[in-house]
């Protein structure tokens, strides 16, 4: 079918745009935000993601207030073929001026989750590096993600307190990624893949965090035994600065898991600057659990589902109960302090740790999907 779209000069295919390049019901786009409060106590973070061989688009808003409790709303509908329809029950999108302003929105709802924030982008976008791997003979991840930091304004409630999201207090950041990657759904069973399945162990971590005069963008992957298979690191200034992005090298990691669980619980990571190290160590503040944004991996509401033509559900999660919190998953962002050793330059900031880690990862001693990190003594 013709969409609004079909006018732009932006066709990758012959076909229409609501049609993609490939029938894999695994295409994606989608979107991620991230605000956090000065304090770091309040961290709200959305999603909305498209799936044009499903025929879904779904949303999600959820916030984190003072570590305790976890808010939730979520909302699937049908696709309907407009790609530039950006908004799911209360849930919208509003692209104001690409790559530099975006206007996010949850109007009222049960769970008293609403918000009307406008981010500002304080960098240029910053594009990852290629993603791509094989389970088999089978692609299983072939996409693309930009990222930008910026500063967030509007209103914001959660939890029956309001803000007044000011830029000047207010961080965040963004993403926009698309291509092949594992949505919720299902799939018929078929038989294992000659090399065990590729995937035997998932180990991820995203770190973009904000400076007085510049923004660092971190992010690795590696595989079971510790060897890396994607990263990269940069330092991005303002455009009014004039200075061109900085490439770092991905050095080394030095984090730990808590004590029984698969859970990030602190650490540092070391990049190279011109040659010379540069240590990044993180003080963890607040820790939103991502199930509840869709990124869940043990059932529940995930991304690319198929609910109706129109589902809207909340929730809202006690993270004092040990039950919920293992519910929710292994998955977390945690917004954190950052301190700087080698760098004089940057000082002090704040930023978004993310940190997923299933099955294998044999440098913290995990050899099944069921380990975790010893118990405290």
């Amino acid at each position: 079918m013709f969409t609004a779209l079909d006018e732009y000069l932006v066709h990758q295919t012959p076909e229409t745009v609501d049609r993609v390049f490939t029938s894999d019901r695994n295409f994606y786009d989608r979107y991620y935000f991230g605000a956090y409060s000065p304090d770091g106590d309040a961290y709200l973070m959305v999603a909305m993601g498209l799936y044009p061989n499903v025929g879904v688009i779904d949303a999600f808003a959820t916030a984190v207030i003072g570590g305790e409790t976890q808010h939730i709303v979520r909302a699937s509908r049908e696709l309907r073929g407009d790609r530039m329809d950006t908004k799911v029950g209360p849930i919208g999108v509003q692209i104001v001026e690409p790559l530099r302003r975006v206007r996010v929105f949850c109007e009222p709802n049960d769970q008293g989750l609403t918000f009307d924030l406008t981010f500002d982008a304080r960098t240029a976008p910053f594009e990852e590096p290629h993603f791509f791997r094989r389970s088999g003979p089978r692609v299983v991840m072939d996409y693309t993600r930009m990222t930008q930091q910026g500063r967030w304004s509007g209103t914001f409630t959660a939890g029956g307190t309001t803000w007044q999201v000011r830029p000047e207090q207010w961080r965040g950041v963004r993403d926009h990624s698309w291509g092949i990657r594992p949505v919720g759904g299902g799939e018929p069973p078929s038989a294992p893949p000659p090399d065990g399945g590729g995937l035997a162990g998932f180990y991820w971590v995203w770190s973009p965090a904000q400076f007085a005069d510049a923004c660092l963008m971190y992010t690795v992957s590696e595989e079971p035994d510790g060897r890396r298979w994607h990263s990269a690191a940069e330092l991005l200034y303002p455009p009014e600065s004039g200075r061109a992005p900085e490439q770092l090298v991905v050095a080394e990691h030095d984090f730990r898991l808590k004590p029984g669980t698969r859970l990030w619980g602190g650490g540092s990571m070391t990049v190279l600057r011109d040659g010379k190290p540069v240590r990044f160590t993180m003080t963890p503040k607040t820790t939103l659990y991502m199930a509840g944004g869709g990124y869940s991996y043990l059932g529940g509401w995930r991304h690319g589902q198929y609910h109706g033509p129109l589902v809207v559900e909340t929730e809202q999660w006690d993270l004092r109960d040990p039950a919920v919190v293992a519910k929710a998953g292994v998955h977390t962002q945690t917004i954190c302090d950052y301190t700087v050793e080698g760098a004089d330059d940057l000082g002090p900031g704040a930023g978004v740790f993310e940190f997923l880690l299933l099955g294998a990862y044999l440098p913290y001693g995990l050899k099944s999907f069921t380990d975790v990190a010893p118990a405290a003594s």
